[in-house]
C-alpha cells in the first residue's frame, strides 16, 4: 500500500484570539492550529511540503506543547506536588507516557520538587493557619510526598514554635467557650487535637491555659492530675 503523495502548505495565518498559535491551511483548506514553537520547529511554512508521516509528528508535538502549557499554568497558580501534577494531566485526558514526560520536564527544570513543595505547604499550613503536625503529614501523604521528605520537613518545625502557635488558636477558642473550667479543658482540647495537634501539646496548652484564667473559672472542680497523659 503506497502512502498519499505530499501535500503542499498553501497558507499560514497567525490566530486572532491565541497568542503564540497559527492557522496551517494544506492545498487550500484548513488543517490545524500549532503553537508557534512547533510551527518553527516543522518548518510549517507557505509552499513546504507536508506528507502522513510529518502530519503525525506535527500532531504529538502540539499535543506535547499543550500538555507542558496547562502544567505550567498550573504550577504558576499555586505549588504543586509530583502527585498533584500527574493526576491534573490524568484529568486532561493526556496518555500515561506523555504525562511522564511532561512531569520528568517539570522536575528537570525544578518547577515541581516534592521537598520544597513539602517546605512551602508546611510553613504555609503551621504559621498562616496554625495547623499541627499530624494533620499537616496526613495532608502530605495524600499529596503523594515521600515519607522520608515528610519527616524531614516536620522536622525543620521546632516543637516550641508549634506549641506557641497552639497556645494562640487555644487561646481564642478557650475565650469563646462556655461551661466550667473542665468543659472548657475538654473542649479546647478536643479542637487543638482535630487541628493537628498532639495530645501531649494539646494537654500542655490547657493546663497553661486553665493556669492563667483560674480566677475566671470555677476553682472548686475537681480535675484528675494525669488528664492528658
Amino acid at each position: 500500500m503506497t502512502s498519499s503523495p505530499p501535500s503542499i502548505i498553501t497558507s499560514v495565518e497567525r490566530h486572532r484570539r491565541a497568542a503564540h498559535r497559527y492557522l496551517v491551511f494544506v492545498d487550500g483548506r484548513y488543517s490545524m492550529t500549532v503553537h508557534e514553537d512547533v510551527l518553527i520547529k516543522h518548518r510549517l511554512f507557505k509552499g513546504e511540503r507536508i506528507d502522513e508521516d510529518k502530519m503525525r509528528l506535527v500532531a504529538e508535538d502540539e499535543e506535547r506543547q499543550k500538555a507542558w502549557s496547562e502544567a505550567l499554568k498550573q504550577v504558576g497558580r499555586r505549588p504543586r506536588s509530583e502527585k498533584e501534577m500527574r493526576q491534573y494531566l490524568k484529568r486532561r485526558g493526556y496518555v500515561q507516557t506523555l504525562a511522564d514526560e511532561v512531569v520528568a520536564m517539570l522536575k528537570e527544570q525544578r518547577y515541581i520538587d516534592d521537598a520544597d513543595f513539602a517546605a512551602q505547604w508546611t510553613e504555609q499550613r503551621i504559621f498562616s493557619q496554625k495547623k499541627g503536625k499530624r494533620l499537616i503529614k496526613q495532608e502530605l501523604q495524600h499529596k503523594g510526598v515521600a515519607p522520608a521528605t515528610i519527616q524531614e520537613t516536620l522536622n525543620q518545625v521546632s516543637p516550641e514554635d508549634e506549641e506557641r502557635l497552639a497556645f494562640e488558636l487555644g487561646l481564642k477558642k478557650w475565650n469563646v467557650t462556655g461551661g466550667g473550667r473542665m468543659d472548657k479543658k475538654r473542649k479546647t482540647a478536643a479542637f487543638l487535637m482535630r487541628r493537628g495537634y498532639s495530645a501531649r501539646i494539646a494537654g500542655n496548652v490547657v493546663r497553661k491555659l486553665a493556669d492563667t484564667y483560674r480566677d475566671e473559672t470555677d476553682g472548686d472542680e475537681e480535675e484528675p492530675s494525669d488528664w492528658f497523659e
